[in-house]
């Protein structure tokens, strides 16, 4: 930021604050990418209709010698409504006329930092919420119904198997701690899913969520990057097996975010990326403004978005106590 060159107008503010901003914000890892499928939208809200199993091929001489033609039901349906959020910060004329340019960056920068955690937080609070519905609580500290289009929570040990058919239940939910016995656990239990028809769904975790908790015992089970190692064994195993899943197969998602030290997930990124949707409707864009009377300078970030998931069948989430 050039000490010559700022002065009180508008034309050369607005540089230097999107400036400030923007390189605060390359700085940051944005975890959204690795949780959501990231779509543009157009409308005032996206509707998405799952539908159900597609069944299975039919043997020709078993329909008549021609094509077997078989319809999906139609499961549940979920609306994502897109909200408006903002923030900004005032800086006041004596700021830059005295050059105090350290003030002045704190504030954009600090501006940056909120608008980046708002976002994160946004978008894991779909697991930190994850055993909850109508007592989750959002990144503001208020309280919503975080309840699937099934009525459950996206990690409950009941989701029925269809909106025609709720006395057949499933669980993707458990309450033990990480290990590599829980995850083997959890790692089987994934792919005992069935879909509306009764057909195996096949889900096959292969990415971990953890807080940084859990980071060292994660990357035990998942073993460390490092495809010519000889010494990936089963942790805490005192007869040195080996460990099956530390063949490059299983990735490490730590997030800071996470705001309970013991809950870690287990997801089929596949399957994850077909139900979890961040639409942005408008990026956070950023703006700034001159007051005639007060001679203080308003600079904003205003975004437009909605975020959920649609169905539970991607991830199994353990909730230790």
């Amino acid at each position: 930021m050039s000490t010559t060159a700022l002065q009180w107008d508008k034309n050369v503010l607005e540089p230097v604050f999107s400036g400030l901003y923007t390189r605060e914000m390359n700085n940051k890892k944005d975890y959204i990418p690795s949780m959501f499928d990231v779509q543009k939208s157009d409308k005032a809200t996206e509707s998405i209709e799952m539908i159900g199993g597609e069944g299975l091929m039919e043997d020709w001489k078993f329909s008549n010698n021609q094509v077997k033609y078989e319809d999906v039901d139609q499961l549940w349906q979920k609306f994502f409504t897109h909200a408006k959020y903002s923030l900004g910060r005032e800086i006041d004329r004596d700021f830059v006329d005295d050059l105090k340019l350290t003030q002045i960056r704190d504030r954009i920068r600090s501006l940056a930092d909120a608008v980046y955690k708002t976002q994160q937080m946004q978008g894991v609070q779909w697991f930190n919420n994850g055993d909850k519905t109508t007592t989750a609580v959002d990144y503001r500290g208020r309280t919503y119904n975080a309840a699937l289009p099934d009525q459950k929570a996206l990690f409950a040990t009941d989701h029925p198997y269809s909106p025609t058919n709720s006395v057949d239940i499933q669980s993707n939910k458990g309450t033990a701690e990480l290990g590599i016995d829980t995850f083997d656990a959890a790692f089987v239990a994934m792919q005992q899913w069935k879909d509306d028809r009764g057909n195996l769904m096949a889900a096959m975790g292969d990415t971990l969520f953890v807080p940084p908790s859990l980071r060292r015992i994660a990357l035990q089970i998942a073993g460390l990057p490092d495809p010519g190692s000889k010494n990936n064994y089963e942790p805490g195993n005192a007869d040195h097996n080996l460990n099956v899943y530390a063949d490059g197969s299983i990735k490490v998602v730590v997030n800071p975010f996470f705001t309970n030290p013991k809950q870690w997930v287990l997801a089929d990124s596949t399957r994850m990326m077909n139900a979890m949707k961040w639409f942005n409707r408008r990026l956070p864009e950023n703006g700034s403004i001159t007051d005639f009377d007060t001679e203080v300078a308003k600079y904003k970030v205003v975004k437009r978005c909605s975020f959920g998931t649609v169905d539970w069948t991607w991830g199994f989430g353990n909730f230790p106590t």
